[in-house]
């Protein structure tokens, strides 16, 4: 191959491949397109006798063994700036390595969902343009000399956009001026405006929280900004473990720590957990950094995360906030990325490709030099062992902000309850403490983890729950909705009263959010109450709204599922209650002492956070239990010691990882049959020279066994997480792809699977 026929070689990421055939393929690029080529763009290519396919490029430096006598060319290229610049592709790699996902999830996972291409086919070749839905013409008035004619109105009008350094919109002009498109047109014409197309500014943030952040630090804060600092400047072992208890100010050092790399013309990332705290930082950050700061979440819509991330892209923003996604964000220059509450369960992605955004952030930072903060009040068990063993920094908060005390706590048996005739969920000594607190003005958070209005439903005659038809998981009803609905899968019915296989009556079990708000409604006539979960917060803007409200202390009760654990700073809130929490001691997973733990410590944390000291109260039929009695002391350090034991004892991370194997497939034999295949190849990787030390749990049928038509199957596996055992994983999904009898069983693997 000679030099002139290299050059103009590259390698594309083809979408819609199957797995057997994720790869890059060779493309030749024509003279007349040449010039357009660069890494990352987005192509139009053939393939096969499909329709012509979007595709990506990802090389650029194309082997020399190549046969360029059946090579393709493409058919054509995005114009403009490249849709992935040379560090999001150097992310796509990383992501399809380390998830093994094919090539164009993990290209979709980088990109927004609206940055889709419009591809036309019907000229004489095809064309490829990007929807101009996320631009808007922005009219500015030009200077105009004063023998220019305008009309009394047309001066007016010409006034008030003069006024706007910045322009104006035709939406804001009418709404200042009432005028129609026409007369702005006539002013266009006559040279006294310009329009310019502009990128939307969606209006995303509304009226601004947190007025009265206190942004200055404490000597225990300053010590910790101190010595993160210090790490920063002195690049020594890039990854800090900030930890510190409930209500230590942890937020305000992670304004400090943006604002020191913003001055060293460095930019930020900083993650939170859930959407509802992403709405509160980025006011916080915006009280500092005003426009600079970009947002990214999942509720968005389309557009406004397609406007959010060109944004990005152009250099406007310097910090972006947002939850899991947002590491993906195209944002130079990073000198700090910041996770908040990095422990939870919401960083890893449950669908394809399944990723860890701690793992994700901790590659970006160390390819951009950049510092990465981990902060909790409850640290993952694996984060602190690394901080105790000295592999990153441990920085400690031990004190509230300005020496506040922590709540007390008191451990309810509600045992005793159900002995005394109390059957609800709500004890005799908690709904006392609450009408207190109403009485003197205060507020109170309610924890329960279960949303929905009734959680089971049976029929009285034969016993049997109405399930969803497509997972056969047990429906909760919301009777907001009137509905039905599967938490799993997300399928929905309209409410019926008659059992389906017998007719008999059927008869509602179980308490949800939806219902626990009623029934406080009616113990507590006087209060105003706020319902904060899933369903309350699903339409755009409700959850800062209500966030807003409640600070603004115009309700006394929140009640949430564990939306209202994390995070929320609310200085009048006194009174915490944790309504049940045996179910979540009892989920089936090595992880059930943490979360436990973690959501008590986080929850209870709300409490006491102004200047009147906070109480708790935590319902529970294991009063004994030692998580319990720890979160009750907010005692990290006594758990992780406790903790650890039992992970060493039973072989748990941090002592080594878990990954899974799931099988699907909608025949629950050939799924069987699949899953013991899928075990013999990795019997054989180990046995015929990988020397992987691994330990196989299973085949064993999922959690939820049965969803979207398919039986689910998985084989558990303990290793050592490394590259080695990546790679041999690699090989045995490769291998299983090219066994034609499982053609329509599919397999995936997770490599950050805590669910057993």
């Amino acid at each position: 191959m000679t030099d002139e026929i290299k050059r103009h070689l590259v390698e594309v990421a083809v979408s819609d491949t199957s797995v057997k055939n994720d790869k890059l393929y060779t493309y030749s690029v024509p003279e007349h397109l040449r010039e357009h080529v660069s890494l990352g763009a987005r192509v139009l290519v053939s393939f096969g006798r499909s329709k012509p396919r979007i595709g990506v490029i990802l090389g650029v430096d194309t082997p020399c063994n190549i046969d360029t006598d059946n090579i393709k060319e493409i058919l054509e290229i995005e114009r403009g700036e490249p849709v992935l610049s040379g560090d999001l592709v150097d992310l796509v790699f990383y992501i399809k390595k380390n998830t093994l996902c094919r090539y164009f999830d993990a290209i979709k996972a980088v990109l927004p969902k609206n940055s889709r291409l419009i591809v036309d086919l019907m000229g004489k070749s095809p064309t490829l343009t990007s929807p101009s839905s996320h631009l808007e013409t922005v009219y500015l008035a030009n200077e105009v000399a004063n023998e220019t004619k305008l009309t009394k109105r047309q001066g007016e009008i010409y006034d008030t956009i003069m006024s706007e350094k910045k322009g104006m919109t035709l939406r804001q002009i009418r709404a200042e001026t009432q005028v129609s498109k026409s007369v702005i047109d006539k002013l266009v014409a006559a040279g006294a405006l310009r329009g310019e197309e502009r990128l939307k500014e969606p209006e995303l943030f509304g009226d601004e929280l947190d007025k009265n952040i206190d942004f200055e630090l404490t000597q225990n804060q300053q010590k910790a900004f101190d010595c993160i600092s210090g790490r920063i400047d002195n690049k020594k072992r890039n990854t800090t473990l900030l930890y510190g208890v409930t209500g230590s100010g942890k937020t305000v050092i992670f304004v400090k720590l943006v604002e020191k790399v913003l001055a060293e013309k460095k930019t930020a990332v900083v993650l939170v957990p859930e959407i509802v705290l992403a709405t509160q930082m980025i006011y916080r950050l915006r009280r500092l950094f005003g426009d600079r700061v970009g947002l990214i979440h999942s509720s968005l819509s389309d557009g406004e995360r397609h406007i959010q991330w060109e944004r990005i892209r152009n250099g406007d923003c310097d910090i972006v906030v947002g939850t899991r996604s947002a590491i993906f964000a195209p944002i130079k220059n990073i000198g700090i990325i910041i996770i908040d509450e990095h422990q939870e369960q919401s960083y890893l992605s449950e669908q394809n490709p399944r990723y860890s955004a701690v793992e994700t952030a901790a590659y970006r930072a160390k390819k951009h030099g950049a510092h990465l903060v981990l902060s909790s009040a409850t640290p993952s068990i694996e984060s602190y062992h690394d901080a105790v063993k000295g592999r990153i920094n441990l920085v400690s908060l031990e004190e509230r902000y300005k020496d506040m005390p922590l709540p007390d706590v008191e451990i309810i048996d509600m045992r005793e309850e159900m002995m005394l005739g109390n059957s609800g969920l709500i004890s005799l000594e908690l709904a006392e403490k609450i009408k207190e607190r109403i009485a003197r003005g205060e507020q109170c958070i309610l924890l329960l983890n279960r949303r929905g209005y009734r959680t089971l439903t049976l029929c009285r005659s034969c016993r049997e729950p109405v399930k969803c038809r497509y997972c056969d998981s047990a429906l909760v009803y919301h009777k907001i909705k009137n509905r039905f609905i599967c938490h799993i899968c997300g399928f929905s019915r309209s409410y019926f009263d008659k059992c389906e296989k017998c007719e008999g009556e059927l008869r509602n079990l179980g308490i949800g959010t939806q219902k626990i708000e009623e029934q406080l409604a009616e113990a507590f006539p006087e209060a105003k109450i706020m319902r904060l979960d899933f369903d309350a917060v699903s339409k755009k803007g409700s959850a800062a709204a209500k966030i807003k409200a409640f600070s603004e202390r115009k309700y006394d009760i929140l009640i949430g599922t564990q939306m209202v654990a994390k995070g929320l700073d609310f200085d009048n809130v006194t009174l915490v209650g944790v309504l049940s929490v045996d179910q979540l001691l009892l989920m089936p997973s090595f992880r059930a002492n943490e979360r436990t733990f973690s959501m008590l410590t986080q929850v209870v944390g709300r409490s006491g956070r102004g200047e009147k000291k906070g109480s708790a109260v935590i319902q529970t039929l294991d009063p004994t239990n030692k998580v319990i009695e720890l979160a009750a002391k907010q005692d990290y350090r006594s758990f992780y010691e406790w903790e650890i034991i039992s992970r060493k004892a039973h072989l748990y991370p941090p002592f080594c990882s878990i990954s899974s194997v799931g099988i699907l497939g909608k025949d629950e034999k050939k799924v069987i049959k699949a899953s013991g295949y899928i075990l013999k190849l990795i019997e054989k990787k180990v046995t015929e020279g990988e020397k992987i030390p691994i330990r196989v749990l299973g085949p064993v049928p999922m959690r939820v066994s049965y969803a979207g038509d398919n039986y689910r199957y998985k084989l558990t596996i303990k290793s050592r997480g490394d590259e080695n055992f990546v790679e041999m994983m690699d090989g045995v999904t490769k291998e299983y792809y090219e066994n034609r009898e499982f053609s329509d069983v599919r397999i995936y693997v997770n490599f950050y699977d805590d669910s057993e």
